[in-house]
């Protein structure tokens, strides 16, 4: 399925003609989410449903945690009902921050 032209700016590091919005979803979502517009977040929701993006956000979350700080602090008040604790300074600031389930 062919991206929306007016997520091209979103992608710059890929060849946009080459993205695929159902093999490449993880990658689009967690593009979208720490870069995307109002209009293209909607979009999202729209076409991927809440589930699914919530899906992707928690796999990231608890995973490697690819999203910017901001944009997971954003997407953690929606998609997560008890936030992970971080630390604030110190060697334990530092430390990995991924559970594994």
């Amino acid at each position: 399925m062919k991206l929306p032209d007016d997520l091209a700016p979103l992608f710059h590091n890929y060849d946009f003609t080459a993205l695929d919005g159902y093999k490449n979803y993880r990658l689009v979502i967690r593009t979208v989410l720490s870069l995307g517009t109002y209009l293209q977040v909607k979009w999202l929701f729209d076409f991927y449903g809440a589930a699914r993006v919530g899906e992707v956000f928690k796999e990231d979350y608890y995973g490697l945690r690819t999203l910017p700080a901001p944009a997971r602090k954003l997407w953690e008040i929606a998609f997560i009902k008890s936030p992970l604790k971080e630390p604030e300074s110190g060697p334990a600031k530092y430390r990995s921050k991924r559970i594994i389930l």
